[in-house]
């Protein structure tokens, strides 16, 4: 990939979660019943006007990147 192609991403928070492991974590979600995690947003990001009213919603879509990403 040249350097014209290269995208730079500020991230905004990290989502923890029980899994340490990326071969631990199912590919189905089927599979799992429940899980929980957790987002933590960077500092200057942390606002409560920006969940407000979540929490009238069921499900959360979050995008993401990945972050230690090794290529072959």
């Amino acid at each position: 990939m040249n350097d014209s192609a290269k995208i730079q991403i500020e991230p905004i928070a990290y989502i923890h979660t029980g899994f340490s492991e990326k071969f631990g974590i199912p590919r189905q979600s089927g599979l799992v019943k429940e899980l929980e995690g957790k987002i933590v947003f960077e500092k200057k990001y942390r606002n409560a006007e920006a969940v407000r009213g979540l929490e009238e919603f069921s499900h959360l879509w979050i995008i993401w990147q990945f972050s230690q990403a090794v290529s072959d």
